[in-house]
C-alpha cells in the first residue's frame, strides 16, 4: 500500500507504526483509520497517539465492524469444515459495539453511525476466493463443491467519529 501511495503526487508517505507515531503534537485536522484498529495488538495505545497528533477541535473518523459482519461467510466456513478461516468480528474485540466506548475515553462529540452496504455475490467463486485468502491451506476440492448458490453477505460497518477537546470547551477531560 505504501509503495502505491508514494506514486500520488505530492504524497508524503510514512510507514509506522499507530502507537508511536513520527509526529509532533497537533500537527493535524483529522485523523481517519479506516478498518484497522482492529487489528492492533494495542488499539488504545493508537487512540491516544491519534489525540495527540490532532489539534485541538480536530476529528477523528474510525471505521470499525461489528460482532455479526459477514457472519454468513463464517457459517459457510464451518459447514465446509474450516472454522479456522472464521473472522468472528475482530481480532482485538474493536467492533461496532465497543468502538464508541474506547474512542470516548479519547475524544469528545463521540457518534457512531452504521452505514448499509451489504454484499448481493451471484456466485461461489469470490466467496471461495474470499476463503483462500485467510489461509496458506486453500479449501479442498471437495470443500469448494460445497459452496453453492448465490450468497447475501451482511456487513456490519459503523462510522465513529469525535473530536478532540479544544481549550475553554465546557466538557473538556
Amino acid at each position: 500500500m505504501c509503495a502505491q501511495l508514494r506514486h500520488v503526487a505530492d504524497a508524503h508517505v510514512l510507514r509506522c507504526d499507530a502507537g508511536d507515531l513520527p509526529l509532533r503534537d497537533g500537527c493535524f485536522d483529522a485523523v481517519v483509520a479506516n478498518h484497522m484498529l482492529y487489528h492492533l495488538d494495542d488499539p488504545d495505545s493508537a487512540l491516544s497517539e491519534f489525540a495527540r497528533v490532532l489539534r485541538p477541535g480536530g476529528w477523528v473518523a474510525v471505521a470499525t465492524n461489528g460482532r455479526d459482519h459477514l457472519r454468513e461467510l463464517d457459517d459457510v466456513a464451518t459447514s465446509v469444515g474450516r472454522p479456522d478461516l472464521t473472522i468472528g468480528g475482530g481480532q482485538n474485540g474493536v467492533t461496532a459495539e465497543s468502538g464508541p466506548r474506547r474512542v470516548s475515553e479519547w475524544f469528545d462529540d463521540v457518534q457512531a453511525q452504521r452505514y448499509s452496504c451489504d454484499l448481493d455475490v451471484p456466485g461461489p467463486g469470490p466467496v471461495v476466493a474470499y476463503l483462500d485468502s485467510l489461509s496458506e491451506q486453500p479449501l479442498s476440492p471437495e470443500q469448494r463443491a460445497e459452496v453453492q448458490g448465490r450468497f447475501l453477505l451482511r456487513k456490519h460497518t459503523v462510522l465513529i467519529t469525535g473530536r478532540r477537546a479544544a481549550p475553554g470547551d465546557a466538557d473538556t477531560a
